[in-house]
């Protein structure tokens, strides 16, 4: 038991028993984040060093300024001030922690001391050996010989970062105040310099930081004492508690089925209480140390995922007040929820004390037989109570939903639980969620038929066909995942929306983009920043203006009808293989639209998500419209393959690749075609490629057979596909031609399919980079100068792909507006 929490126990309070397991140290995610920020700075100073010089002299020279004013107050050398600087602040707190009895803490401030002085000596090496002429005289006071990286600053720095955070003892916090006035005595004599007495600070900081980090901190959490004390201060006098968020060793106490749920949902430290009255409580204790950690996790996930937006709760009690503010605004709305009863805070830790529900089981405790349909009824009917009064809970789960036990009536009681991520006055996308999760939850018990029968039948159709398209896993707590994936019903997600439109076959089941951003977006942005970087690098502006100013424009204005030309070969494509017959305007608008999408996603990806938006918005079954889809691209390949074959063979050119296939070639693709062969006949290989292939066949071929029982539609979307092929090689040989090149048909036509290829290989947006890298290489090897092959190449990009952005951004409001996507 510690000192203050002795203090706090009095003296006439009856013993309490308690089960616990407290931790003594942590690792706080505060020390992660700014360590993080501690590296940044360490590279904005070098920065400022490097490019900034001239400033950072002008600070230093004019703190410079009042050294006569210094010298006259301090009666003793600046050498010799730091020295006791460096004596005296590490001892002052070396005895504060020995007071304390806090040896661990003395031996690990010793050592991050050590290793600041360490890591400074190999920073110093380092600059020295590759640092700029620059940098090294940004580090350098006036009048010295040699860059000054102050070692003892960086070693006080981790000492006091690793002694803990300045809020918690008064001695770190005032040795950090005469830390900073030693830093400017000492830059204003001229000793250091701002940028490296900085960068010792900040070496000594990340130093103290990791190792506070990795050895964990001293906890500033209530136990024992300390937490008796602090639900006292919230009005209850506990008996009993008995924490049941954590296995305890040896024998574990009896907890009941509800007790343990709630553990398994809420957030914190759960104990389960007995007051002296015998009152069965719930208390939660929300921690200090992992509140920002949690804070973080909410915030990404309302960045990531639209509908869960992050409370603004930033600080604990903040938390706190916005969790009981829920609960007691369900319980006002008449939803059956555990009542906030009262709130107490001691040291790092903020109390929430529960009403417990009375006899009651989680849904996760009741069995597949006793899942009646009056329960189902009953948790839709608790659900529409919140949503009625706007409240969203955001957390649905089979633990956080309660069934009553004690029902004089025989019927079931619901509590809904846990609102720790609950919001008032929520958005419709929210509660819309909330139903998904319900829907979700209750059909991996009940299957997907019962379920939806009973959401039908307790809130109405409207809510259920608006939340079928937010049936997806992203929208759904960890436990509901899980439990989808036991249930012994197979697809319950994509059974749940057949059932909804088997009784709304109007309804929109197909999945709402929910996400603003995932891994692979990210992914793929910083590919695109990666890409568009390289070509900066390598772009030359004034070559390129030169280039421009000799283009002719006409074949510029050409290329651009090319280019636009190739939307209504991909509009005749996909309304000649599409099963319903859909209006031509729509269609072209959805492929001027994909221009936009292009932006954001890889080469190819934003015409087939918005072609199978289209379809499904127009009541397409879904599989039916990936099948069209598919074909779509299949053709384009198949054209695309058998266009540039005759094209070789008609073309009598004599351009460079005119004379292909040569006899190295052939050569070459008999070894490509004997390494396909031999690599097919082990086993894994071929099964890898099955797999690869045969879903794609499968997906197109009963809507091919259907498409060749139809001559006229497969002679149309086979030219439309050749339009598409034939506009992108047109603005490429326009683009050519404005800069006066001329170059055989095929071998323009080579090149764009090369391009084209690898810029549906490379995951960037529309390609970027990779395709401009591709057709500039190739055009250099066919003997166009590289000035004129690069200019030419970003014309043909900026016809094909950038002019036809703001157009994209157009044709996808007008058709959102529209509602066609």
């Amino acid at each position: 038991m510690s000192a203050d929490a002795s203090a706090l126990a009095r003296d006439d309070a009856p013993v309490v028993r308690i089960v616990d397991e407290p931790e003594t140290r942590v690792r706080r995610f505060t020390d992660v984040v700014a360590l993080l920020a501690t590296v940044v700075g360490i590279a904005g100073v070098l920065f400022l060093g490097e490019y900034a010089i001239g400033t950072t002299q002008g600070i230093t020279d004019d703190i410079g300024a009042i050294s006569p004013l210094l010298q006259r107050l301090l009666v003793a050398p600046i050498n010799l001030f730091n020295g006791i600087i460096a004596v005296v602040i590490p001892a002052t707190v070396i005895i504060d922690l020995l007071v304390r009895r806090e040896p661990r803490r003395i031996v690990e401030m010793l050592g991050a001391a050590l290793l600041a002085f360490l890591l400074t000596a190999l920073v110093a090496l380092a600059l020295l050996a590759w640092g700029t002429p620059e940098l090294q005289s940004s580090l350098t006071p006036r009048g010295a010989t040699g860059l000054q990286l102050p070692a003892f600053l960086a070693g006080i720095a981790a000492l006091l970062t690793a002694g803990g955070r300045r809020s918690t003892r008064r001695t770190l916090s005032i040795s950090w105040n005469v830390m900073w006035l030693a830093i400017a005595i000492a830059v204003a004599f001229g000793a250091v310099t701002i940028p490296s007495a900085l960068l010792a600070i900040l070496l000594g900081r990340v130093v103290g930081l990791g190792l506070r980090y990795w050895l964990g901190s001293t906890a500033d959490r209530a136990y024992g004492e300390a937490l008796v004390e602090g639900i006292r201060r919230a009005g209850f006098e506990p008996r009993t508690l008995v924490r049941a968020d954590i296995e305890h060793e040896g024998d574990r106490p009896e907890l009941d089925a509800v007790t343990s749920a709630l553990a398994r949902t809420q957030q914190g430290r759960i104990y389960a209480m007995t007051t002296v009255e015998q009152h069965h409580l719930l208390v939660v204790a929300l921690d200090g140390d992992q509140q920002a950690a949690g804070f973080a996790s909410r915030l990404w996930g309302s960045l990531r995922v639209r509908g869960f937006d992050t409370r603004a709760d930033v600080s604990l009690r903040q938390s706190a007040e916005a969790t009981a503010l829920v609960s007691h605004a369900s319980r006002v709305a008449g939803v059956r929820t555990g009542r906030v009863l009262g709130m107490g805070q001691i040291r790092d830790t903020m109390l929430l004390v529960y009403q417990r529900p009375p006899a009651a089981l989680p849904l996760s405790g009741v069995s597949d037989e006793d899942m009646s349909d009056e329960l189902l009824d009953a948790i839709w009917a608790e659900l529409a109570r919140a949503h009625q009064a706007g409240i969203s809970h955001r957390k649905l789960t089979s633990d956080t939903v309660l069934v009553g036990t004690d029902s004089p009536l025989g019927e079931p009681t619901i509590w809904l639980t846990s609102w720790e991520v609950g919001e008032v006055a929520s958005s419709v996308l929210a509660r819309r969620i909330d139903v998904a999760q319900a829907l979700a939850l209750t059909a991996a018990r009940v299957g997907p038929e019962r379920a939806v029968a009973s959401a039908f039948r307790s809130i109405g159709a409207e809510p259920v066909e608006q939340a079928a398209p937010l049936l997806q896993t992203i929208a759904l707590p960890h436990a509901t995942r899980a439990a989808l994936k036991a249930s012994h019903y197979p697809k319950v997600l994509e059974q749940v929306r057949e059932q909804i439109l088997q009784r709304s076959p109007d309804a929109e089941v197909a999945s709402e983009n929910i996400t603003r951003f995932g891994w692979r977006t990210a992914a793929t942005i910083l590919l695109g920043l990666v890409a568009a970087a390289v070509i900066a690098v390598q772009f030359n502006t004034a070559d390129f203006l030169d280039a421009i100013q000799q283009a002719n424009p006409w074949w510029l204005v050409v290329g651009f009808a090319w280019a636009l030309l190739t939307f209504v070969g991909a509009a005749l494509a996909l309304a000649a293989f599409s099963p319903i017959k859909l209006p031509f305007s729509r269609v072209l608008l959805t492929q001027v639209a994909a221009a936009y999408v292009a932006l954001a996603v890889p080469a190819g990806v934003g015409p087939a998500a918005l072609n199978l938006r289209l379809l499904t918005k127009r009541k397409v079954s879904t599989p039916l419209a990936v099948a069209t889809v598919a074909l779509v691209q299949v053709s384009s390949v198949v054209v695309t393959v058998v266009g540039l074959i005759l094209l070789t063979v008609v073309s009598g050119s004599q351009g460079a690749l005119a004379a292909l296939p040569s006899t190295s070639v052939l050569i070459g693709l008999g070894v490509v075609v004997a390494a396909v062969g031999l690599a097919l006949a082990v086993p894994r290989v071929r099964a890898w490629a099955a797999m690869r292939i045969m879903p794609t066949v499968r997906q197109t071929w009963p809507r091919l057979t259907q498409v060749i029982g139809q001559p006229w539609r497969l002679a149309i979307g086979l030219a439309g596909n050749l339009l598409l092929t034939v506009g992108f090689v047109g603005a490429f040989h326009a683009s050519l031609s404005a800069f006066g090149q001329e170059m055989a048909i095929i071998d323009i036509a080579v090149l764009f399919f090369v391009g084209n290829a690898v810029g549906a290989a490379v995951p960037t947006p529309g390609g970027l980079g990779a395709v401009e890298l591709a057709l500039t290489t190739g055009l250099t090897g066919a003997g166009v100068p590289y000035g004129i092959a690069l200019s030419s190449v970003i014309v043909y990009r900026l016809l094909t792909y950038w002019l036809r952005i703001p157009l994209g951004y157009v044709a996808m409001k007008f058709l959102e507006r529209k509602g066609e996507l």
